[in-house]
């Protein structure tokens, strides 16, 4: 996974302008659905474990650059994103995203002063959050039969709060992951002088999601922002 994402991270870099001739800001926001998955068959097929839905808001910087004669852009979006999840198996909190994204755009349609495109996208978006889970969950065997055996010589009050501190109290654990999103976009630049325009994008990406489990992740997207440069 770690080699993925670093060939993905140098894929994404490598197509993103190096001189860019535009750059803004953009908010976003969305709403979408992971199926986490379960091996079976000895890894030879998986199915959906079970699945939480997922809305997310944020914003970030983005670049533009590309020759408008061939019709033809690149446009880098870096952000970061709050993630609110709803129905899953583990309750999160904070839930955070950093991402990187590039969209490969073609002119469909257009004039000097309103362009149209559309075209894939391929992203990386690295996850960080804090997952409730339970003390014997963390802790070594050890540590375990240490507590059990301390609460062992308490009163019957003492060892069943014993066992509701070990087995049964939530406790909030900072938890990493990774989205690996590709999909389409499409959207529009409007110009309102020479070097500004507003910005419209929408679209729909998907891909494996690894958050204390492995995912599968499928989402829609709006972005709007303000474009400074040759647009």
């Amino acid at each position: 996974m770690k080699k993925i994402c670093i060939s993905i991270l140098f894929l994404v870099g490598f197509c993103a302008p190096v001189f860019a001739t535009g750059f803004g800001f953009y908010g976003t926001g969305g709403y979408g659905k992971v199926d986490m998955l379960k091996p079976v068959d000895n890894y030879s097929d998986y199915r959906v474990k079970y699945s939480a839905e997922n809305s997310f808001y944020g914003g970030g910087i983005m670049w533009e650059s590309g020759n408008e004669s061939e019709g033809y852009h690149n446009r880098l979006n870096a952000g970061i994103e709050g993630s609110d999840t709803y129905g899953g198996r583990y309750d999160y909190r904070r839930l955070i995203r950093a991402k990187i994204e590039n969209v490969f755009a073609f002119r469909i349609a257009g004039s000097r002063h309103v362009r149209f495109w559309i075209g894939p996208l391929l992203g990386l978006n690295l996850l960080t959050g804090l997952s409730d889970t339970t003390r014997n969950a963390l802790w070594s065997t050890d540590r375990v039969d240490y507590y059990l055996s301390a609460f062992a010589s308490a009163s019957t009050l003492g060892q069943l709060y014993g066992l509701y501190y070990i087995y049964l109290d939530r406790v909030w654990r900072r938890t990493f992951g990774v989205y690996i999103p590709i999909g389409i976009a499409l959207g529009l630049n409007i110009r309102l002088g020479e070097n500004i325009a507003l910005t419209l994008e929408g679209g729909f990406r998907c891909g494996f999601y690894v958050l204390k489990n492995v995912g599968f992740n499928y989402e829609g997207y709006m972005n709007a922002g303000c474009m400074f440069g040759a647009i």
